[in-house]
């Protein structure tokens, strides 16, 4: 038994060979792997004592959720298993529903109320299946679903094997890549709308793979943030943008995830690393801004003189209260809503209502995803004064920047 009274590992394995045994008779068990998010930064910033209760509440909301036949099992720090022995597939897809919504409930963690963000994986019993067999099943939908986030639950799917079995030896090639010169970095320019004269850099990581080829962000960011890699990945594109950046380069933006910025010492580190802050922009996404230990570690960051850009903004339910407690400088538009100002005079009223919010605050907008003349000019016509996108040019490695800083316009419009 563990701290919360429920299955350890082994013996929820125990009973999953058992609930296998049937499967040639039909019987289907029905396994979820329940995975908590970020949950090390509630120990850290609320306390042991307050993770503890997280995990009893969960503890209680999964049994209450898989009723009288249901195992609730333990599997290991902050990641819990659920086992029906019977159930047919739509009731274990309504079971995970019923512990998606269990787990947004708040509980008492330290005096105030927390929900539990998760990952669920899901899979549902074959003939043939062996317990471990199962729970392997249940724990690649989980990893499908970590990747996904959104708290939704992932049924098991054949294919899911074979991404594993690829992203498992992309994980191995990463390890090399960060220290072994593998990865370089190329540049998206941002320019004056209306007039095409470079006024940023986003720097973005690629991977060279030495068999696979080029390797592209969405493919091995999330394996990164997943292992952990995400914080010396983070570290090396900060120290080679700075390394990088010439005395007549415009500024530089740098994204930094919500683990990096966790990391104790973090703005110490921006400050070691960076020769020119008036010239480095650090660039966070809405989520990380949901924990104030990374605002605190962000106006830290700003003290330095670094400013701090909030990417795809627009698009996520914490938008505004960001923008009204957090230490941001600047805000890129979704690039959602640029590609539809065009066609729906709605977006075209959330992207102009955008502009006068942001320089009512002191705040710069910029504009992603620009992908043609017409929008480039709509979003002049809206308020923007600065842009970016494929519409002006892809990212460019660092030889190549000189050419654009000598061309007085990339594009008009």
């Amino acid at each position: 038994m563990t701290g919360t009274e429920l299955a350890n590992r082994a013996a929820f394995l125990h009973r999953l060979d058992e609930a296998t045994e049937g499967l040639q008779r039909g019987d289907a068990p029905g396994v979820l792997v329940v995975d908590l998010d970020d949950f090390a930064s509630v120990n850290d910033v609320l306390g042991y004592e307050a993770g503890d209760q997280i995990l009893a509440g969960v503890a209680r909301a999964l049994g209450d959720s898989a009723g009288a036949d249901g195992v609730v099992g333990r599997l290991g720090g902050d990641q819990f298993a659920v086992l029906v022995p019977r159930i047919t597939g739509p009731e274990l897809e309504q079971l995970s529903e019923r512990i998606r919504v269990a787990l947004a409930r708040p509980v008492d963690a330290g005096g105030r109320p927390v929900s539990a963000r998760a990952g669920i994986g899901v899979a549902h019993g074959a003939p043939g299946d062996r317990g471990t067999d199962l729970l392997g099943k249940a724990e690649m939908a989980l990893r499908t679903a970590k990747t996904r986030g959104h708290g939704r639950p992932v049924p098991y799917e054949s294919g899911m094997k074979v991404r594993f079995l690829d992203q498992a030896a992309l994980l191995e090639g990463l390890h090399d890549a960060v220290e072994g010169g593998q990865l370089e970095l190329v540049y998206q320019p941002i320019v004056r709308l209306g007039e095409g004269t470079l006024t940023g850099l986003e720097a973005l990581a690629r991977w060279q793979h030495p068999a696979r080829g080029p390797i592209m962000p969405g493919d091995f960011i999330p394996i990164a943030e997943r292992s952990g890699l995400i914080g010396p990945l983070g570290r090396w594109m900060l120290a080679e943008a700075c390394r990088q950046q010439e005395a007549d380069w415009p500024e530089t933006y740098v994204n930094v995830s919500a683990h990096q910025l966790r990391e104790p010492g973090f703005a110490d580190e921006v400050a070691r690393t960076v020769t020119a802050p008036d010239r480095l922009i650090l660039e966070v996404t809405e989520d990380a801004l949901a924990e104030e230990t990374v605002v605190r570690t962000l106006r830290a960051v700003r003290e330095s003189g670094v400013r701090v850009s909030l990417d795809d903004f627009g698009a996520g339910p914490a938008s505004l209260r960001a923008l009204g407690s957090a230490p941001i400088d600047i805000i890129k538009l979704h690039g959602s809503i640029t590609e539809q100002i065009i066609t729906s005079p709605r977006q075209a009223t959330v992207a102009r209502a955008i502009v006068v919010l942001a320089r009512d605050l002191g705040i710069t907008p910029v504009a992603k995803a620009v992908e043609g003349a017409p929008q480039a000019a709509m979003l002049h016509d809206l308020g923007y004064r600065q842009g970016m996108g494929f519409h002006y040019a892809v990212p460019q490695p660092a030889r190549v920047i000189p050419l654009f800083l000598n061309n007085e316009a990339l594009l008009v419009f």
